[in-house]
C-alpha cells in the first residue's frame, strides 16, 4: 500500500513521488532539516548536565514532530499527486 503507484482517471499508473509533487511538499522538507539539525546537535553537545529523563524528554519534544511532519508530508504527496492526476 505504500509504494503503491497513483492511479489515473483513464487506469494509467504513474509514481507519486515526482518532482512536481517534490516541489510542493518542500515546504515541509525545511522543518524536518531543522529538526534533524537539533536531534544530531542535542545528541553530540549536550549543553546541561547528564540526566536521563531530560535527555528523553528533550529527544521526544523534537523527534515526535519530526514523525508526525514526516508522516503529513507522506500524506499530502499522495494526495497532491491523486489530485494533480484526477484533474
Amino acid at each position: 500500500m505504500a509504494d503503491e503507484p497513483v492511479r489515473t482517471a483513464a487506469g494509467d499508473q504513474q509514481d507519486w513521488a515526482n518532482l512536481d509533487t517534490l516541489l510542493d511538499v518542500t515546504v515541509n522538507l525545511i522543518p524536518m532539516g531543522i529538526l534533524l539539525f537539533f536531534v544530531v546537535l542535542f545528541t553530540l553537545f549536550r549543553p546541561w548536565e547528564w540526566d536521563p529523563g531530560m535527555f528523553v524528554l528533550m529527544h521526544f519534544l523534537t523527534v515526535f514532530p519530526f514523525v508526525l511532519l514526516a508522516l503529513l508530508t507522506y500524506v499530502s504527496a499522495r494526495a497532491i499527486a491523486s489530485a494533480e492526476q484526477g484533474s
